[in-house]
């Protein structure tokens, strides 16, 4: 009787150890999944640029490349 109630108690141990591996597997799959979601992510988001303001029609253009309007009186080089 002792014989079977150790094997119950192995037994059980071992299928609690079973569930806790599975768990940290799903766990870390999961983590890895979200990291690379993010990876993703951030290469898709559009990054910032500096912009100024035309003092003639007052559209905001990007700094460091400029570009004339359609106006004949714009300050920056171009069309205009």
């Amino acid at each position: 009787m002792k014989f079977f109630v150790f094997l119950a108690i192995v037994v059980s141990l071992w299928y609690v150890m079973r569930w806790f591996q599975q768990a940290e597997t799903e766990r870390r799959l999961r983590q890895s999944r979200s990291s690379d979601r993010a990876k993703r992510t951030a290469r898709k988001v559009a990054r910032a640029t500096d912009t100024i303001v035309c003092v003639r029609c007052g559209a905001y253009v990007p700094a460091d490349h400029p570009t004339a309007c359609e106006r004949s009186d714009c300050p920056f080089p171009g069309v205009g």
